[in-house]
């Protein structure tokens, strides 16, 4: 029953592709590095080996040696840099590293929405992440396909001290874990790296670069393409359409 309705879900997502692709785009390319989980066999989403665009890559257990997390003065939010520098995580990133592992019907909706094997313009991540739907509706689809029930619902397993480390793709980017357990099975610390926070430092990049690019704009232009910026990479920020008080000293 489930696997029926995917098949229409399958359609549906195909149309949002061709719906979204008609969007009006602003033309802007993005030259940060982007990170994402990458897969020789698919597109990655649960598990793989980390890798940004510059060609470096580590494993997940090797994440706290390239991305670092400090605070700046003037937010209470932590900022990540990858090997020091600016970087982007999310669906272009994954979308540019990973476009060959996209599914065939996948491949073939991103082309006829005009996307080619990268996309760096932020505005299109809409365009990606349907396309990435349609890919996750034949992911489901395949996993239903191959599904045996297995012998036992679970695994038996002894508590001993440890430190795992664990990467996936929330639909915003990458996402990071890493647990310390004690003998006795509690967790001793815990780390967690968002990809609200990696992506912290392009958001306000981007947007000093579009305001000043666009300073004709009337205040309330100017504010709906602030939105539009964030919304872009973080559509998770709180009520990202709303939250945005925009003051502008035209003076």
């Amino acid at each position: 029953p489930l696997a029926e309705r995917l098949r229409r879900a399958l359609d549906d997502a195909l149309d949002t592709v061709r719906w979204v692709a008609g969007f009006d785009f602003p033309d802007v390319d993005l030259d940060h590095d982007l990170l994402a989980l990458h897969r020789p066999d698919r597109y990655a989403i649960e598990d793989g080996q980390i890798r940004s665009s510059t060609g470096s890559s580590f494993a997940a257990a090797q994440f706290p040696d390239h991305v670092v997390e400090h605070q700046v003065p003037h937010s209470t939010a932590l900022y990540a840099r990858l090997d020091g520098r600016r970087y982007l995580t999310g669906p272009l990133a994954r979308y540019t590293l990973n476009s060959a592992q996209l599914s065939e019907t996948a491949q073939q909706s991103a082309h006829a929405a005009g996307l080619g094997t990268q996309c760096r313009n932020p505005f299109r991540s809409i365009v990606v992440r349907a396309v990435e739907t349609v890919y996750a509706v034949e992911e489901a689809l395949r996993l239903i396909a191959g599904y045996e029930r297995p012998g036992r619902p679970g695994t038996e397993v002894a508590a001993r001290a440890a430190t795992g480390h664990g990467v996936s793709e929330a639909p915003r980017g990458l996402l990071y874990h890493r647990y310390e357990l004690g003998d006795d099975g509690l967790i001793r610390s815990a780390v967690i790296v968002p990809p609200t926070s990696q992506n912290q430092a392009a958001v306000e990049h981007d947007l000093r670069t579009l305001i000043a690019g666009h300073l004709e704009l009337s205040d309330a232009d100017l504010t709906s393409l602030c939105e539009r910026v964030i919304r872009n990479y973080d559509p998770c920020i709180s009520c990202a359409t709303h939250f945005l008080d925009l003051t502008i000293d035209r003076g």
